[in-house]
């Protein structure tokens, strides 16, 4: 009971204050604000003043719990109305960390132009199974356009496969990079179990390539590899060359 006496007076006191961490806030926001509108560089001070006014929202939330915890509902209703006026702050910094940081363009696929000479295959609108022949091994790997660039969807039909899982490699045609190894790794892995009847190995997998962005088109090619499951050996079943674009992250 002793301790508890000095500990509410405690509260009482830092409670008295409140009206400093919301303007903590709005001097924050103000300040990233005018150092973009004067073009102001730093990036480490933006980075700063993020910091601050997050330390001082996070405040604001301890005080408005306190507020309700020793029934001052006047004083924790100025708290609330102090943290409106915050979420604007977080708003206009968010701008800020927009406006000084925009995103970086990925110029992969600018530097690896598509060789005059290379056919490039176009990933399909959308397909049916009709277009699959069992007779015809280049029709069995589709790739199709997702609704967004950069996106696509994996489709394999195969005859007889042993257990184990299928996957997909890309590479970047002409300088034979890998693209986004581990993402379409495990986007495109597909189980399979030993069947002889000719058909669609699982369903569609959605992948993304990363490398380059929307708009920049370079040679992708795209290989189906199996991994067996009782000699722990793989093999490559098939592959193609599409023109590809990169996500826009």
């Amino acid at each position: 009971m002793i301790i508890l006496i000095p500990m509410t007076r405690i509260i009482d006191r830092v409670l008295k204050y409140w009206w400093i961490s919301p303007l903590v806030c709005l001097i924050v926001a103000a300040c990233s604000y005018l150092m973009v509108g004067n073009n102001m560089e730093g990036e480490w001070i933006y980075d700063s003043l993020a910091v601050i006014f997050l330390i001082f929202a996070f405040l604001q939330v301890v005080l408005f719990i306190l507020a309700l915890i020793r029934k001052k509902f006047l004083m924790s209703f100025g708290i609330f109305c102090g943290g409106v006026l915050s979420g604007i702050g977080f708003f206009i910094i968010s701008f800020v960390l927009w406006a000084v940081t925009p995103p970086e363009k990925d110029t992969f696929g600018q530097d690896h132009p598509i060789p005059a000479d290379l056919v490039c295959l176009e990933p399909d609108e959308s397909f049916c199974e009709e277009d699959v022949d069992r007779t015809d091994a280049s029709t069995w790997l589709r790739i199709q356009h997702e609704y967004q660039p950069g996106r696509y969807e994996f489709q394999y039909y195969s005859t007889a496969l042993p257990d184990g899982y299928i996957y997909l490699k890309c590479y970047e045609a002409t300088a034979n990079i890998r693209l986004s190894e581990d993402r379409i790794l495990k986007h495109t892995q597909t189980e399979v179990s030993h069947h002889t009847v000719f058909g669609p190995v699982g369903g569609y997998s959605v992948f993304t390539v990363y490398e380059g962005d929307i708009g920049d088109f370079y040679a992708v090619r795209a290989e189906v590899w199996h991994h067996e499951t009782a000699t722990n050996k793989e093999r490559m079943l098939c592959q193609k060359v599409y023109r590809m674009q990169g996500w826009e992250r």
